[in-house]
């Protein structure tokens, strides 16, 4: 045999080995830790189902509720003009002394017990008076020879609160019989205890109003709600006023006309704005 067919029958030998040896690691590899093969993979076919489409509402809900005023509170200011600081600041506290001491007669910190319905209305003020500022300036008018002085301006601002309505045309005629000429009313103003309770249950039906209104509209254009996604309150506002009581009384045109006060109730209006998500029902 020549040397050219042992090296040919050599290399085919070789190739042969070769080959088994691949297909034995194959197998080998193909055959799982416990023996078992291993499972055939999945395929996964891509879903054809498309995302829901849903519609935003935005809706805008209000609603009012009245409360009774069941508190008044009467601002005041002591104001007198003297020729210097010293007499300024004398006889503006002289005044305020006189106003302190009228109230403090006249008004009690609680509601007597022994008190009727039927009895003329009387001053609770658990807190008296309360000192808002003070302040004393010089004041100046412009003559022929040019500015001159006035004297000295003293005032001192006093706030009252009273329970009730009853007694605040005679609370404002208290302060003015004991500082005369020398005292300025700057207002009014009735206060209810009960806002906070009468705005948050305007806000509830606020938000009821909001749900009907989004309701008829879905039923309207054929849609269903699917949810709520945003729920934002826009805050209350006080309405109008009705005036239900009065303590004015009768009295003789030579007498002191007292002041006339007319309270009543306060409409407290809550809005709210809520963005509902909508979809259109399934066809059958």
């Amino acid at each position: 045999m020549s040397l050219n067919s042992i090296r040919i029958r050599s290399a085919r030998t070789l190739a042969v080995l070769a080959l088994a040896a691949a297909l034995l690691t194959i197998g080998l590899l193909s055959v799982s830790a416990d023996g078992h093969e291993p499972p055939e993979p999945t395929l996964y076919e891509a879903s054809d189902q498309t995302q829901e489409q849903l519609t935003k509402l935005t809706v805008e809900g209000a609603a009012s509720r009245s409360v009774s005023y069941d508190g008044t509170v009467a601002r005041f200011t002591v104001s007198l003009l003297r020729e210097t600081v010293l007499k300024a600041t004398n006889q503006g506290n002289w005044y305020l002394n006189q106003i302190a001491e009228a109230v403090a007669e006249t008004c009690t910190a609680a509601e007597p017990e022994d008190a009727e319905p039927t009895d003329e209305p009387i001053c609770i003020s658990p807190n008296g008076l309360q000192t808002t500022f003070i302040r004393i300036h010089e004041e100046f008018d412009w003559t022929e020879q040019g500015r001159v002085s006035q004297g000295f301006r003293y005032e001192n601002g006093l706030r009252i609160a009273i329970q009730g309505t009853e007694f605040a045309g005679g609370l404002v005629d208290l302060v003015i019989k004991a500082a005369t000429d020398n005292v300025r009313f700057d207002g009014l103003d009735f206060t209810t205890s009960q806002r906070a309770e009468i705005e948050r249950l305007a806000l509830l039906d606020a938000i009821d109003d909001a749900q009907a209104t989004a309701a008829a509209i879905a039923d309207h254009m054929g849609y269903e709600i699917v949810r709520i996604v945003e729920l934002s309150p826009l805050g209350s506002l006080t309405a109008s006023r009705t005036s239900n009581e009065s303590v004015e009384a009768a009295m003789d045109a030579a007498e002191f006309m007292p002041t006339p006060v007319f309270g009543g109730t306060e409409s407290i209006t809550s809005r709210v704005r809520i963005v509902f998500e909508l979809r259109q029902p399934e066809a059958n």
